[in-house]
């Protein structure tokens, strides 16, 4: 179990709401384990004052006050207990949510290439919930179940020790067979918690996937798929269930056996005279308060089982550790970025036994980047262009050679400053399921509304939120499901473009885009991208042709650097696919 120790820090900040909850529940079963000796007491006195006056009505309507009194006290701090223990347990789920959002997000780009999204979505949902189960509760039955064995032990002892003796003989039984279904439990739960996370994988790829599921006619063969993978997931479950539901029968059957050691030790001492009618009562009715106790203990111990199977499994996350972070040789004296560039010797691997991207076993990538200079990159699909820029930002660290930025290591300066002056327009441009303001806003959450507008205008985006009902606070829909291709690139546009960097770069930002409109996109970006480094990447090479140098990309190494100028008259790999862009467009004008 020490899995679960690393609750500990959060137990810590909520101590108080914990430590109140025992008291509260302590107090609780001391008011419900009372009860039966004053119905003991009751059934006693009525039976020996029998046929006389002794013990009148008004003394049974006292007794029964005490009765209601100690009932009223019990559930009032029952109530108090959920109100402390149960809130606190919620408060930290929340922080524990949180904590793995944050976590997640801290992780660098490749952890997320390994794991499948749905692992990652089972974290948050079945793990989560199986930490909190065990934090509120687990702590409070088990709290409930100690004070009151020991409560009621203590009194059923000092009623009768023999006949306490034969009513918790069965116990030492619930014991063992809590040990022994623990254990199983544990190792269950946690692979039934692997097969959700398989299955939540292949639902998240189906329903992000759906447009092409149904433009392929493969909706038949993925339910098949789904429909195995659940059952997977149903027959483990299948099992842990089976085996769980043997716990509270077992339970029952051992407290019932305790209650026919009552009867017959109890039956036994009444008739000897050593005990009396309302003792063995309050036997009863002790047994009866042990039922929950004793089927709580196999309940909780599954909580704690699976809490410490969801812990562990959560603890992958935590103690993944990012390589891409501050460090000790991180220059804090650093606060802004100018924006010159320089790849020395620049080589990249996105795993150890992958080929390299950029760069090769020979020699890896070296050239400069000047400060508010305009730098088109452009090579053949898998050429490595988006692993170049996606270096700048530090999704990924370099494998050999040195990246500098300013002259400084990028990995001496803090990881902060240089996202924040960073502005990225991907490939695949993501929107947030929000407003096409806010989603614009993004890049800047205090801007103003004007500076929305100014931004979606340079992004010749203006015109089409005018003619949505809604403007600017139309909802975009997940992902931006209700724009087109080229109404989400340009509101990624514009979410760069708010952000007023000291580096923008758009990797392959206008492809979604006419030439027309490209053309219009990148006349008002000239106003952005002025005084400010910006690196162009594009498959077509009318976007890159006004760039101060073109960077020519081939297998991962810089084969030509120049001006469009210089690069046509040198006829190497640009002007080979210059020339082969125009007769596509003279071919494609005469259809």
């Amino acid at each position: 179990m020490k899995e679960l120790f690393r609750l500990m820090p959060y137990f810590k900040r909520h101590k108080n709401k914990f430590l109140l909850g025992m008291v509260f529940v302590t107090i609780s079963n001391l008011c419900s384990t009372a009860l039966p000796r004053v119905v003991g007491k009751t059934i006693d006195s009525i039976a020996h004052t029998a046929g006389t006056e002794r013990f009148s009505s008004t003394d049974i309507a006292i007794h029964i006050g005490y009765m209601l009194l100690l009932t009223a006290g019990s559930g009032f701090f029952m109530y108090l207990t959920r109100r402390t223990i149960i809130v606190g347990s919620r408060l930290i789920e929340f922080e524990l949510r949180s904590d793995v959002l944050g976590a997640l997000e801290r992780l660098p780009l490749r952890y997320f290439q390994q794991t499948p999204t749905g692992e990652l979505m089972a974290y948050s949902t079945n793990d989560i919930s199986a930490a909190r189960e065990f934090i509120g509760p687990g702590i409070m039955y088990t709290t409930n179940t100690v004070t009151t064995f020991l409560f009621a032990l203590s009194m059923m002892i000092a009623l009768n020790p023999m006949i306490t003796f034969f009513a918790l003989l069965p116990l030492p039984l619930v014991s063992y067979a809590v040990y022994k279904l623990g254990g199983k439990v544990h190792l269950m739960f946690k692979d039934a918690q692997d097969y959700y996370a398989k299955l939540t994988a292949q639902a998240q790829e189906n329903i992000s996937g759906v447009r092409v599921i149904r433009a392929y006619s493969r909706a038949d063969n993925e339910i098949k798929r789904f429909k195995t993978a659940s059952e997977g997931y149903k027959a483990q479950m299948m099992k842990l269930v089976r085996f769980e539901a043997v716990t509270m029968p077992l339970m029952i059957f051992l407290i019932g056996i305790s209650q026919l050691m009552v009867l017959g030790a109890g039956g036994y001492y009444v008739i000897r005279g050593k005990a009396t009618i309302g003792d063995v009562t309050q036997f009863f009715i002790y047994l009866n308060q042990l039922i929950w106790p004793v089927v709580a203990v196999g309940w909780v111990t599954n909580l704690t089982q699976r809490a410490a199977a969801s812990v562990a499994r959560l603890g992958r996350i935590f103690d993944e550790k990012s390589e891409i972070a501050d460090t000790e040789q991180t220059d804090t004296s650093i606060t802004t970025i100018r924006g010159s560039i320089e790849y020395r010797g620049v080589r990249l691997k996105y795993s150890p036994d992958a080929p390299y991207s950029l760069g090769s076993d020979a020699e890896g990538i070296s050239f400069i980047i000047n400060a508010g200079e305009t730098i088109g990159v452009v090579g053949e699909t898998g050429s490595g262009k988006s692993s170049l820029v996606n270096l700048i930002p530090r999704l990924f660290n370099v494998t050999d050679g040195t990246l500098l930025i300013d002259g400084h290591d990028i990995r001496t300066i803090p990881l902060d400053v240089v996202r924040h002056s960073i502005a990225i327009v991907p490939q695949e441009s993501f929107l947030f399921s929000d407003t096409i303001a806010d989603n614009i806003r993004f890049g800047k959450p205090n801007a103003s509304m004007d500076e929305v507008v100014e931004a979606s205008i340079t992004a010749q985006l203006h015109e089409n939120i005018k003619s949505f009902p809604d403007g600017y606070s139309t909802i975009v829909g997940e992902r931006g499901v209700t724009l087109s291709g080229g109404q989400k690139q340009r509101t990624a546009i514009a979410r760069a473009g708010i952000r007023q960097p000291s580096i923008i770069i758009f990797d392959d930002a206008l492809s979604a885009v006419d030439t027309e409109t490209e053309e219009k996109i990148l006349n008002g970006l000239k106003r952005v991208m002025a005084g400010r480094t910006s690196i162009l990447i594009a498959h077509r090479l009318s976007t890159v042709k006004n760039a101060d140098r073109i960077v020519v990309l081939d297998k991962g190494l810089v084969v030509e650097v120049g001006t469009h100028e210089e690069l046509f008259a040198k006829g190497g790999m640009y002007a080979d696919m210059y020339s082969r862009q125009l007769l596509e467009e003279e071919i494609a004008s005469l259809d």
